[in-house]
């Protein structure tokens, strides 16, 4: 139960904060990832670091053993998804808090401090998510971990109900952001609020949709979702396109997943209303990997397919959700039509800069 992993954390401890880094095959990865986390500009006795290695076959759980002496190395029997990863691991932490961060992430030395800042500063938030730097933005090639952080990319839902980035500019005294989803790439949570929505994950979402699912489920309970302009993570993800059995899984799983996790979310009503807005939300998403009008059009076209298959699939998997959907609508406190009218009144738009140097690659 989530009551009993939740009172498991911070228990006759002095540690503040148990940082989490779910591995699957990331050896490559893991050198650049524990060394960021581990140099932070934050006190060491004040925070634990734990890998949890979902069943890797690279060896990446022994090469931290050998490697990273204070680390603490969770070994699960199979590969559970990073979100199923990150409940088993909530009985063995020891912080009040629990940070997350990605094997394929390098961490700022602000970014543990930001993060904390803000979660002890704000008792409603439920996740602090880092502003994430992809690695096709000019910034990621210097991989500044001192330097002061002038620019934030925002993910949130876009007025069509699919995650997107604008860029906002940072000061020393820009304050938190208000986000609907929770982009977890690195983050901070407050697990004494996330027992209080019923349960933690969803397991049979898996690893698509998962986090957007929990900030959506904080944002109807009305809790916060924030994004701490200061504390940044550079993420080594792939990004370009490319068509192939990987997109084409990926491409079905993530609208699968959208709208099962819109349905558990909204009464049936709002649900009518989103549907059709969250379907064109996908097919605009699916041209954006283009740059030209034709190109985009095309791609839209050829992921028309792929929306009706996974559009079924969350037809046909409705019925087994309705009590998850009863439990999250139990702690909702949100007003009828709340999520229609926040995307519908988003005071922003997509920023097409920031896919200004990305193209397309067909094939591979």
């Amino acid at each position: 139960m989530i009551s009993q992993q939740g009172k498991a954390m911070g228990e006759d401890t002095q540690l503040l904060v148990s940082v989490v880094i779910i591995s699957y095959n990331g050896r490559k990865y893991l050198a650049h990832c524990l060394d960021s986390v581990l140099d932070q500009d934050f006190p060491r006795e004040q925070y634990e670091v734990i890998l949890v290695d979902n069943a890797s076959q690279d060896g990446s759980a022994d090469f931290v053993e050998q490697n990273y002496p204070a680390v603490r190395v969770l070994r699960l029997d199979h590969n559970y998804g990073p979100s199923v990863a990150m409940q088993r691991a909530l009985p063995h932490l020891k912080g009040r808090y629990f940070a997350a961060i990605n094997q394929d992430v390098t961490a700022h030395r602000r970014w543990l401090a930001e993060l904390v800042g803000v979660i002890t500063a704000e008792p409603q938030a439920g996740i602090v998510e880092s502003n994430m730097i992809l690695s096709q933005w000019p910034e990621y090639n210097e991989l500044q971990r001192d330097a002061p952080v002038q620019r934030a990319y925002v993910c949130d839902l876009t007025p069509l109900g699919v995650h997107d980035f604008h860029v906002v500019a940072v000061t020393p005294n820009s304050p938190p952001i208000p986000v609907l989803s929770a982009y977890c790439a690195g983050f901070i949570m407050n697990p004494r609020i996330i027992e209080k929505l019923g349960y933690f994950v969803d397991p049979g979402l898996f690893a698509y949709f998962d986090d957007i699912d929990l900030g959506l489920r904080l944002n109807a309970a009305g809790y916060k979702v924030l994004l701490a302009p200061r504390s940044l993570v550079y993420h080594d993800t792939e990004w370009h396109f490319k068509w192939n059995m990987r997109s084409v899984r990926r491409a079905f799983w993530s609208t699968r997943n959208m709208i099962l996790v819109f349905y558990k979310v909204s009464y049936t009503s709002e649900f009518l209303r989103l549907l059709p807005q969250l379907l064109v939300g996908k097919l605009v998403k699916a041209g954006q990997h283009a740059r030209s009008p034709v190109a985009k059009v095309a791609l839209a076209l050829a992921g028309t397919p792929l929306l009706l298959v996974g559009l079924a699939a969350a037809l046909v998997k409705m019925p087994g959700y309705r009590e998850l959907r009863r439990i999250t609508l139990s702690h909702r406190v949100m007003p009828r039509g709340w999520l229609v009218d926040r995307l519908r009144n988003a005071d922003w738009q997509p920023d097409q800069t920031v896919w200004a140097g990305r193209s397309a690659v067909v094939g591979g």
